[in-house]
């Protein structure tokens, strides 16, 4: 017993937080996951656009639009993952995909939810105050996948918890990109446009975790 929780504290050690790897993935898998996670993506995209009557680069996001989207890009990444690649790290594949989809959901539910609330009061107008929400949202909504996910993978405490720093929550910060889309923040980027690519990103690397 005491070996294999040594190993499985050796493999989490390797693995990186962004992508989560034990080893470096095949070319020919990585363009076939990455295939996956595009028609993912693009399916609930069009779906979208033709509710919309728009093109899909002038979709309107809202929250139903970024769950659907994110959940559709992350499934295509998974599935694609495990079809091409080896039986064992199917498990794997699965649990990154669970922590990807809650990492790119709860931010944005948490975000809107504190907007909402604050739209209701006297701060309404205040644009400091929306900021505080905004990266409370956005941060406690991080923290808040992390342990989420952390139990759904392992609801036994069989390997080492995900850990959330500072500088993981910056490395993966483009993951709740879509709780400032949310927020509608004037920016000047095109937040719409980039946020499908986001989605897909996060499929790609769901499925090429191992």
């Amino acid at each position: 017993m005491f070996n294999m929780s040594v190993q499985s504290k050796i493999d989490y050690d390797v693995s990186t937080y962004r992508y989560h790897r034990k080893a470096e993935p095949a070319e020919n898998l990585k363009l076939k996951v990455l295939a996956g996670s595009v028609i993912g993506t693009a399916i609930p995209l069009a779906f979208f656009a033709k509710k919309q009557k728009t093109y899909i680069s002038k979709i309107n996001f809202g929250l139903k639009e970024m769950l659907l989207t994110g959940l559709g890009s992350i499934t295509g990444g998974v599935i694609s993952g495990i079809s091409f690649d080896k039986k064992e790290y199917k498990r794997q594949k699965i649990h990154e995909g669970i922590f990807q989809f809650l990492n790119t959901s709860i931010p944005a539910l948490l975000t809107g939810a504190f907007i909402s609330a604050i739209d209701r009061t006297k701060y309404a107008k205040n644009n400091f105050a929306k900021i505080i929400m905004i990266l409370t949202g956005l941060f406690g909504g991080m923290q808040t996948a992390v342990c989420l996910s952390n139990f759904i993978n392992d609801p036994y405490d069989k390997v080492p918890d995900r850990k959330l720093t500072a500088k993981d929550m910056l490395a993966n910060a483009d993951d709740a990109f879509g709780a400032l889309v949310l927020a509608k923040i004037p920016v000047k980027i095109p937040s719409e446009k980039i946020l499908p690519v986001i989605y897909g990103w996060c499929g790609y690397r769901a499925g090429s975790s191992n």
